[in-house]
C-alpha cells in the first residue's frame, strides 16, 4: 500500500481528523492533505517522524504498510482484527515455507501479484 493509504488507515484506526494530526505535528493541514491525496508521495524525514510519532506507529509502517514493523503492538493487533479474510497461522507458516523454496524471480512475480490483488 502507498504512504497515502497507510496514513489514511492509521488516521482511521486512531479516529483522528487531519486537522488534529496537523495540530499535533505542527505540519500544515494542506501539506497533510497533499500526502493523503498523493500529490506529495512521501514526506521528508522530519515530517514523516512527526506523523509517525503522533499516530504512534513506525515510519516503516507508514512507508511500507507492514504492520509487523509497527512500534505499537496494540496497533498491529487492531490492524489484524480489522482486516478481512486473514489467513490462519498454519496457512501463513505453510505459505512462508513454500516461498523460501522459490527463486528470486518467482518471488518478485508473486510480490507483484499480491500488490495487484491488494489494490482491488
Amino acid at each position: 500500500m502507498s504512504f497515502a493509504e497507510n496514513l489514511k488507515y492509521a488516521l482511521d484506526l486512531r479516529n483522528l481528523q487531519v486537522k488534529e494530526l496537523a495540530s499535533k505535528t505542527k505540519i500544515s493541514k494542506n501539506t497533510i492533505d497533499n500526502y493523503l491525496s498523493g500529490q506529495k508521495s512521501l514526506p521528508n524525514i522530519e515530517n514523516g517522524f512527526k506523523i509517525a510519532q503522533a499516530l504512534d506507529v513506525s515510519m516503516e509502517y507508514l512507508v511500507t504498510g507492514d504492520f509487523s514493523l509497527s512500534k505499537n503492538a496494540k496497533f498491529s493487533e487492531r490492524i489484524l482484527k480489522t482486516q478481512k479474510n486473514v489467513p490462519e497461522e498454519n496457512d501463513i507458516t505453510n505459505i512462508l515455507a513454500d516461498l523460501k523454496r522459490l527463486k528470486k524471480s518467482d518471488l518478485d512475480s508473486i510480490k507483484n501479484i499480491i500488490k495487484s490483488l491488494a489494490m482491488r
